[in-house]
């Protein structure tokens, strides 16, 4: 099949969808340059190999929300897309301006931390140590509880 045709099927499964719900992998990022894990050089096929890892072509605090990611954004905006599971840690969905409360970070969030006294949110513009809800070291703007990651 041609690629008009798989549009075109894409096309009218969303406009038919009652509740769009969309999952998202490392293969939405890899168009600004950020690696994947199970593409032919991606991270984890390139450890199988034994080969040099893949190499972002900018740093994660650099990189801005691709087509695909505006997009998304477009459909949640309009209506259509009621929820977001993603797989990616580059804060690139939350970049794009898609809300928080519709999605899911499966894997968490490598700018994100979060307060372990009210439980708010800080998106930082660098990466915080880990995405394993570790002591950051940082207290909360709002209450100056401790900040994980």
């Amino acid at each position: 099949r041609s690629r008009a045709d798989k549009v075109r099927e894409l096309a009218s499964l969303i406009a038919s969808a009652s509740h769009l719900v969309v999952f998202t992998g490392a293969g939405i990022s890899t168009s600004i340059g950020i690696p994947d894990f199970r593409g032919p050089d991606g991270v984890w096929t390139c450890q199988r190999r034994g080969t040099a890892m893949p190499k972002a072509s900018m740093p994660f605090s650099q990189a801005r929300p691709s087509y695909t990611h505006m997009a998304l954004l477009a459909l949640q905006r309009c209506g259509r897309l009621k929820y977001l599971c993603s797989q990616n840690v580059d804060c690139l969905h939350l970049r794009s301006g898609f809300p928080r409360d519709q999605m899911a970070e499966l894997h968490g969030n490598c700018f994100a931390e979060r307060c372990t006294r009210c439980g708010i949110e800080v998106l930082r513009d660098f990466e915080v140590p880990s995405v394993g809800f570790k002591p950051t070291g940082r207290s909360c703007p709002s209450c100056h509880g401790a900040m994980r990651d």
